[in-house]
């Protein structure tokens, strides 16, 4: 029996407008989302409206292959505690992502889950070469596939975050490792989790 609440994997734009008013609605605080075992949508699923420190805990493999957004954004991680290689999943391309691949994971295991803070006023970011918010700055308010091409710098030390929500990635294109920037500043690149201040681009987390 299917009713507004039921999501069918791979046929997310075929959701009704009001359906998925309600669900917004009924999940505003954090949002939704479903982390299948397998790839495809398959395998032992699990629900999530609220973080979760630890997968284990609620009786699922630390195994993740395909992972279903319903809405919100969400983290998660390689270790509990929401520790380790983070893995950004938002709302663009319809919140689906059938592989780990599509996460710019190499491996499947994921052990902990968050929500990402929704921040709704206009995106903004600065950028600096240095800690402490020194050195050469550069704003931005649009997503930046290259940052080298775009604006010569492969390098943030620190970052502020002025609005919205934002993930940066180690690679140009949106690949490779990444980073998840609530709005707050980040006096080091320890503070949001790098090993480097290797920045190769960056675009805004998309909430809906």
């Amino acid at each position: 029996e299917m009713n507004i609440f039921t999501k069918v994997p791979g046929l997310a734009h075929q959701t009704s407008k009001l359906g998925s008013v309600l669900q917004r609605s009924f999940y505003a605080s954090s949002g939704r989302v479903t982390l299948y075992e397998q790839r495809n949508f398959t395998g032992r699923r699990l629900d999530l409206t609220a973080d979760c420190q630890k997968l284990s805990d609620k009786n699922f493999p630390e195994r993740c292959n395909s992972v279903q957004v319903e809405s919100g954004a969400w983290v998660g991680y390689e270790y509990e505690n929401f520790r380790g290689r983070q893995y950004l999943w938002d709302l663009s391309d319809r919140g689906e992502y059938n592989s780990c691949d599509k996460w710019c994971a190499s491996m499947d295991h994921i052990s902990s889950v968050r929500s990402v803070r929704q921040d709704t006023s206009p995106p903004r970011v600065q950028l600096f070469e240095r800690a402490g918010f020194s050195g050469r700055k550069t704003e931005l308010q649009d997503d930046i596939p290259n940052l080298m091409s775009r604006y010569g710098i492969n390098r943030a030390a620190s970052i502020r975050v002025l609005g919205g929500g934002w993930v940066v990635y180690q690679e140009p294109n949106y690949r490779g490792p990444h980073y998840v920037l609530e709005k707050k500043d980040f006096n080091n690149y320890s503070d949001w989790g790098g090993q480097n201040s290797t920045v190769g681009s960056i675009r805004k987390i998309c909430f809906s």
